[in-house]
């Protein structure tokens, strides 16, 4: 199964499970869009995923892990265990100091010299996930 067809699966089943139309969901893109996206006939953007994942009731982080799930077979658990390995690996180097990223609660301030800067939705530039099959 391509991760596009998993992304499809995946919003399909929890649109469904939270009872929402893709009309509930067109409020986020538009309802062809939508349809595109669970025909697995469109790619996400990672911020059509983080838009997404709000009207589901989920992170944006809950819908790719599932996604890649229902990909790769792997258990929820060792994606999340993977994740928590790689990010204890990239705190160690200083990786996380250097974003500006706390690993756990709380928050950092900020260790560089450099301020920190804000990007609003408008002004990031749209990043699309491209999955082959």
């Amino acid at each position: 199964m391509s991760l596009k067809t998993a992304f499809a699966a995946v919003l399909k089943v929890m649109r469904a499970a939270r009872g929402l139309s893709q009309k509930n969901l067109a409020e986020v893109s538009s309802r062809t869009y939508v349809s595109k996206l669970e025909r697995g006939q469109s790619s996400p953007t990672l911020e059509m995923i983080t838009a997404l994942s709000a009207p589901l009731g989920l992170s944006p982080l809950t819908l790719i892990t599932l996604t890649i799930g229902t990909e790769s077979g792997q258990s929820i658990r060792s994606l999340v265990g993977r994740v928590e390995d790689e990010l204890r690996q990239l705190a160690n180097a200083g990786v996380l100091i250097e974003l500006n990223i706390p690993i756990e609660g709380g928050s950092m301030k900020n260790r560089s010299s450099r301020p920190a800067i804000k990007l609003s939705a408008p002004d990031m530039p749209q990043t699309e996930f491209c999955f082959s099959d």
